[in-house]
């Protein structure tokens, strides 16, 4: 194959096509074609150096994707840069193992090889995605890539993030196959006509899909989602506590002007520990008895066990008439919020990179919560916990009716994190078909209607409210009820293929 450009060209190239695709630039359709210079340069190499020109498509794309992480004002700048660099190195190894994986495959089966190339790439997603895996890290699944796409999103209701993450690598392998696979004009042509079907037909069938979903008969209740653009610095002053709270409930009264029924705060609203500051508790108690409304509040827990204390990232659950429940954050953030693997080596306890040293929660917490007429049962999950798929389906599982998710996005400023954030609460609520209301302290916060269509979104840097009347009750889907089927399969598929691969004879390149 003639070289018409150097490997590590075409192998940057597929990583730029990628972020380019990926949140907030959201060029969908450049996702599409993303891994075919990678292909190419494997090809052109004679399937060789997959590890490392995999490694430079992964390096760039998360170099390029996730760097906001190195903005995380919460942490000193080399902290946090450590932390980016240190999580850019480790994903791309995935993608390492990825141009490993095709290099093999092409040198025993040829190009027609690829045509096994999604199922591949589903796995290893699959496998850094697992909520069972230390390291888990599902923010960047390919599914993302289709957030500006939303009716091909819609088959997510099926198979999760992985179904949609098939489908694009799949396109890859079409278009791959048409210019550089061994096949005739004539098959060519008909490949040619299934593609635009294939395409044309999966935005009709999303399109469809999300007016069926729209129309369907179903009840709701008024939730009001606050936005309060706080300073994440200033908050935690002593001396501002007290005006911070204050400001917030000011807020939730303008809620309750348009008859809202259940009040979302961000992530560390309550800028304490409820333990240490029992009035702000009482204050939030007589709001909700007085007005017959419910408050999810984030704030931070703790609780004595043994002479030690635990401390906890939680969500205080205030309903009129019950008692207060709390949810505490299951998917702590690696090095930020827990040192990985710290259960198991408990002198890793001794490090200090800044982190807040959590405890993670055990419980997937649903709890009724509405006016004293008008009750659903509502689940959260708080900031990184709603890119995890696995953590998220707890909730549905034990019968929320409705989602919120309650962030702090304020650490990391104007970047592409808040953008990726939102989007990856739009896929949850395209997976379950359930409503969610996502309340960001400084954005970005919104209704996210079971299509995945956003109803209504305050920008970032803003002070505002949402009042929206959040469709409830909808069938549960596929993936709900079955949960990662696809994955699964697609997981032993890939075995299946690996087997082929290692057991085929090696053809001419």
């Amino acid at each position: 194959m003639t070289k018409r450009f150097a490997a590590e060209t075409l192998a940057i190239l597929s990583g730029l096509l990628f972020t380019l695709s990926f949140p907030p630039f959201d060029m969908f359709f450049l996702a599409w074609v993303a891994w075919v210079p990678l292909w190419v340069a494997l090809q052109q190499e004679g399937w060789q150096r997959g590890f490392k020109l995999g490694y430079i498509t992964g390096f760039i794309f998360t170099l390029t994707s996730l760097n906001w992480i190195a903005n995380n004002s919460g942490t000193s700048f080399w902290i946090a840069s450590a932390s980016m660099m240190g999580g850019v190195a480790y994903l791309s190894l995935w993608f390492g193992l990825y141009g490993l994986i095709i290099c093999r495959t092409g040198r025993n089966l040829g190009t027609k090889g690829l045509w096994l190339a999604p199922i591949f790439w589903v796995s290893i997603e699959f496998l850094y995605s697992y909520h069972g895996y230390v390291l888990t890290f599902p923010w960047l699944s390919l599914a993302m890539t289709q957030n500006f796409a939303l009716p091909l999103q819609q088959i997510a209701e099926y198979g999760g993030i992985y179904a949609v993450s098939f489908w694009v690598v799949l396109i890859n392998s079409i278009l791959f196959q048409l210019e550089f696979g061994k096949i005739s004009v004539r098959t060519q042509q008909l490949v040619w006509g299934i593609l635009g079907f294939f395409i044309v037909g999966s935005f009709i069938f999303g399109a469809v899909r999300m007016k069926v979903i729209g129309e369907s008969n179903r009840s709701t209740i008024t939730v009001g989602i606050i936005q309060t653009n706080l300073d994440p610095h200033q908050k935690w002053i002593r001396s501002k506590k007290t005006k911070h709270v204050k400001a917030i409930m000011e807020q939730s009264r303008k809620a309750l002007i348009d008859s809202a029924k259940i009040l979302i705060w961000p992530e560390s609203a309550v800028p304490a520990h409820l333990h240490y500051y029992p009035h702000f508790d009482r204050k939030i108690r007589n709001f909700v008895e007085s007005n017959a409304v419910s408050v999810l509040a984030g704030a931070l827990h703790h609780e004595e066990q043994g002479g030690e204390y635990l401390f906890y990232n939680s969500a205080f659950f205030y309903s009129p008439g019950m008692p207060v429940s709390i949810y505490s954050k299951q998917g702590l953030v690696p090095f930020a919020e827990r040192i990985p693997l710290v259960e198991t080596f408990p002198i890793l306890k001794n490090l200090n990179f800044g982190q807040a040293n959590f405890e993670p929660g055990l419980e997937a917490l649903v709890y009724p919560m509405g006016s004293r007429e008008e009750v659903t049962d509502l689940g959260t999950l708080i900031c990184y916990e709603s890119a995890n798929p696995y953590i998220f389906k707890k909730f549905m599982n034990n019968e929320a009716d409705l989602m919120s998710i309650i962030t702090n996005d304020a650490w990391l400023g104007n970047s592409p994190g808040p953008y990726q954030h939102l989007a990856a609460g739009r896929l949850r609520a395209i997976e379950h078909r359930v409503s969610i209301a996502r309340a960001a302290q400084t954005g970005i916060s919104a209704m996210i209607l079971p299509s995945g269509r956003i109803a209504a979104s305050i920008p970032l840097g803003e002070k505002g409210e949402i009042v929206y009347e959040a469709p409830l009750g909808l069938e549960r889907t596929i993936y709900t009820r079955h949960g990662n089927v696809f994955g699964l399969a697609i997981l032993l598929l890939s075995a299946l293929g690996l087997m082929l691969v290692m057991f085929s004879k090696r053809t001419k390149v």
